[in-house]
């Protein structure tokens, strides 16, 4: 009996907020292939909770249901089959609890809903707190594989082992009985003492001749067994080869990197682009702030000058107070060292005269150097001679740049002359002349036929010499003179800036804005063509530098060398200054003493003349920095600064969001990794192409050696000799027997009910492990696996090989409950991570195999891996 869900519908579950129903099951194999994070695993756990878990408990478990940051209901519904019989379940937890089972025995609700669902199913009613209890769930519960629970074996739950067992023991039957057990006995008692010694229990002659023809028989059959059996794993491995060699050629055929390669190439090149754009804005950023942190500098550099000036003044004050109190007592202590300074007199003339010498080699050194620099400064004036003449017709727009001002007033009196033509045209009498005016005047002027407004006092002449005198009314007189007065004063404007129009004067006003802004980039350009230069003493600045040029001409003639190399004239100077040295030591004694009288005096000379230099530094300073280019109008400049700055900040940071949009290494490191890969696969394609023919060539080598014929004439000798020592030791082997049966009663039982569960599972590991017998524990858990004689503990196995028997044990539980009629159906959630390509295809083929026997639904995100597996396509969105 086999349970087919057909339908599934689930609303405030998780991340499925919205209804949303997933359709179209069929029996057979159902594929969910879809990404991470779409609701695949929330699709398993949604059915397990519809029907193992009831509708009113609220434990941590079916909170968790509830999506993230809602207080609502989850609610989901199932449409399912039971041995043909279709049922409808709708279910609903925490708000307004419910549950509803539909059905051939009719509609049910509440408790007996949740009842008659167990007795369906076969599962048993538990408290669950904060995850499912698989050992409640039934047959159910070990079929529907959540993620990570393949992982690893597992022995079935209680429920399931009771029926498995019930099944099996009738197959068994019963294996031991006391009359068997007494027969045994005695025969052991009554051929003891035939075929052994007595209390040492030694075998005799006979005994001991066939247990060493069975020793060389046992040895000659091993070796022609382990001959046999290297070349069945030879052909094992042959054909596994040769099944992993197609997979991977299949796979460089299909290429399943070409679409992502391509679309890795495309957003190398935007990432490119972007980092290009991100260069350029980092270089105006930085241009901007150096900008502005130069203006800022010459700012702060104003203010700690400003402070200093009157510090030094204030120190300069009161040094000069207390130094004049304190020198008449140092008059006398000068005039006793004068006559000891006039000893040093003839020291210090030779010194001077050296030094001389060298100041002015030095002096004729620095000359040559400072008309390399003025060379320089004559360059750049020529670049700033030819910026200047781009400011000249840009000067001239700009100094004809209308006012603001003027164009409001041009723009108020176009509306007042608008506004008064309008009401006189509206208010005016019409006068009209119809056919020939012949000798009539209009204010002396001939009077042409046709139609005029009537707005200021006006004289007809009429051909008889009359008059006719035509006057409007005050009011309308009053409207005439306002409007000669707009009129008057817009042509007074516009004449005084020489404009025809206020559309003339607005496009004068524009042509000097741009000349306006044209000018400023263009003093950008000079002021950065003639920056200071402290060698030469030169501000920066186009007219400091124009100044020092002309003051500064461009020297002619050789560069003229010192007379004497400068290391020389140095030496000179160091004899002078030790000859002085040495006068000076002479005289020391009368220095001290002036020295002591000087004590006094002496901080205070030192912090006059320190406040002195002081001010003569900061004056320079002060005087420097008025000289400055931007000082004149510094904070009108430093806001611009600013806001340029800011500007190119923000363009930057924009430019940097953009390039993080993109990253270029992770890209180009991708591409290297699907490189690596195809040629990973390439290369693995050599390796199982040489393997394949190593492999066939010892299949025809040791396949002609008949190696089988050996084995089997020694198998024959070995149960030949067998066959004698059983009956010549038949009592002995009796007494083992009986032995080894009282110790493993409790374990005969327990075997006779999982052999039939091992020969099931067997034929499935076969097909993954070829030769390997599975062995099953008490708790009808697989325990090992027999190979080549070694048992090896499921524990001991790779993941992926434990991930494969776990999936292959199930397959064989579910045949044996589907044969006795129970509800049953597979469902596996992201199987065979860790499997390799080889066992993949295996497993899949048992997987479809399946199929054919129940539903089976596959819930995966790998879609390379399953996407030639032909099923029922199911999409969650």
């Amino acid at each position: 009996m086999s349970l087919l869900i057909r339908r599934i519908a689930l609303e405030n579950f998780r991340k499925f907020r919205a209804p949303h129903e997933i359709a179209g099951l069929t029996g057979g194999l159902n594929i969910v292939i879809e990404p991470n994070e779409t609701g695949k695993s929330t699709l398993l756990e949604a059915v397990r909770a519809a029907l193992f878990l009831k509708h009113s408990s609220t434990t941590k478990l079916i909170r968790r249901f509830q999506p993230i940051g809602d207080n609502v209901a989850p609610q989901v519904s199932l449409d399912f089959e039971v041995s043909g019989a279709s049922w409808s379940l709708t279910k609903k937890f925490i708000k307004s609890a419910s549950v509803e089972l539909a059905g051939p025995t009719g509609r049910q609700q509440g408790e007996a809903a949740e009842q008659a669902l167990q007795t369906l199913l076969g599962f048993e009613a538990g408290q669950q707190g904060t995850g499912f209890d698989k050992a409640l769930h039934g047959a159910l519960g070990m079929l529907w594989v959540a993620q990570t629970d393949g992982l690893h074996v597992e022995a079935p739950g209680s429920s399931v082992r009771d029926l498995i067992g019930a099944t099996l023991e009738g197959e068994a039957g019963a294996l031991v009985g006391g009359a068997a057990f007494e027969r045994i006995r005695a025969r052991i008692d009554a051929q003891y003492s035939a075929y052994f010694t007595g209390k040492s229990g030694a075998p005799t002659q006979r005994l001991l001749a066939a247990q060493k023809r069975v020793s060389a028989a046992a040895e000659t059959l091993a070796e022609a067994e382990r001959r046999e059996g290297l070349l069945e794993t030879a052909f094992t491995d042959l054909d596994a080869a040769r099944r992993q060699l197609a997979t991977l050629r299949r796979e460089l055929e299909n290429d399943p990197d070409a679409a992502e390669r391509a679309d890795v190439l495309s957003r190398l090149d935007t990432a490119r682009g972007a980092a290009q754009q991100l260069a350029t804005h980092k270089a105006e950023a930085a241009a901007a702030s150096a900008r502005l942190g130069g203006l800022e500098d010459l700012s702060n550099r104003h203010v700690a000058a400003l402070e200093r000036q009157a510090t030094a003044q204030a120190r300069q004050v009161a040094a000069r107070t207390e130094l004049a109190r304190l020198t008449e007592g140092l008059a006398a202590a000068r005039t006793h060292a004068e006559d000891a300074r006039n000893t040093l007199a003839t020291a210090l003339t030779e010194r001077e005269a050296a030094r001389t010498a060298l100041a002015l080699a030095r002096a004729q050194e620095a000359t040559n150097r400072r008309r390399t620099q003025i060379a320089a400064a004559h360059e750049r004036l020529a670049q700033v001679v030819a910026l200047e003449a781009e400011r000249a017709p840009l000067d001239a727009s700009v100094k004809h740049a209308v006012p603001g001002h003027v164009l409001e007033d041009l723009a108020a009196a176009e509306r007042e002359v608008v506004r008064h033509r309008t009401l006189l045209e509206a208010d005016g009498t019409r006068v009209e002349l119809l056919g020939s005016g012949d000798g009539m005047t209009k204010d002396g002027v001939p009077l042409e036929p046709g139609e005029w407004t009537l707005t200021r006092e006006t004289r007809i002449g009429l051909s008889g010499g009359g008059e006719l005198v035509l006057r409007p009314s005050q009011a309308l007189a009053g409207a005439q003179a306002a409007l000669d007065a707009a009129e008057a004063r817009r042509a007074a404007l516009l004449g005084q800036w020489q404009v025809t129009s206020l559309a003339e004067a607005q496009a004068r006003s524009d042509t000097a804005r741009e000349a306006a802004r044209a000018l400023e980039t263009l003093a950008a350009r000079i002021l950065a063509a003639a920056p200071a230069d402290r060698d030469l003493d030169l501000a920066a600045g186009a007219e400091t530098l124009r100044a020092f040029v002309a003051a500064h001409p461009l020297a002619t003639g050789e560069t003229e060398a010192p007379a004497r190399p400068l290391s020389e004239l140095e030496a000179d100077q160091d004899h002078a200054d030790t000859a002085f040295v040495r006068a000076d030591a002479h005289a020391r004694q009368a220095e001290d003493d002036a020295r002591e009288a000087e004590k006094a005096q002496t901080p205070l000379a030192i912090e006059e003349a320190a406040a002195a230099s002081d001010l003569t530094r900061v004056a320079e300073e002060l005087a420097l920095l008025a000289a400055h280019a931007d000082f004149a109008d510094l904070t009108a400049t430093l806001g611009a600064a600013r806001e340029t700055a800011a500007k190119a900040s923000v363009a930057l940071q924009q430019a940097e969001t953009n390039a993080r949009a993109f990253d270029e290494t992770a890209l180009t490191r991708r591409l290297d990794t699907l490189a690596a890969r195809r040629r990973a696969a390439e290369e693995s394609r050599g390796e199982l192409q040489t393997r394949i023919a190593r492999l066939e060539a010892q299949v025809e080598s040791d396949g002609g050696k008949g190696l089988a014929e050996h084995a089997a004439a020694a198998r024959e000798e070995d149960e030949a000799a067998r066959a004698a020592l059983i009956r010549i030791e038949e009592e002995a082997e009796t007494l083992k027997l009986l032995r080894e049966t009282l110790a493993e009663a409790q374990a005969e039982t327990a075997r006779s009910i999982t052999g039939p569960v091992a020969v099931r599972a067997a034929r499935h590991v076969g097909r993954i492990l070829p030769g390997a017998e599975p062995a099953f524990g008490d708790d009808l858990g697989l325990s090992a696996i027999r190979r080549a004689g070694v048992e090896e503990a499921c524990e001991q196995l790779s993941k992926g090989t434990q991930e494969q028997l776990a999936i292959l044990t199930r397959l064989a539980f579910a045949d044996m409950l589907l044969e006795e009629g129970r509800p049953v159906s597979l469902i596996l959630d992201d199987p065979l991570v860790y499997s390799d390509d080889v066992r993949l295809d295996a497993m899949t083929d048992l997987i479809v195999e399946a199929s054919e026997r129940m539903q089976v639904i596959l819930l995966t995100c790998r879609e390379r891996a399953f996407r030639h597996v032909e099923g029922n396509r199911v999409r969650l969105i």
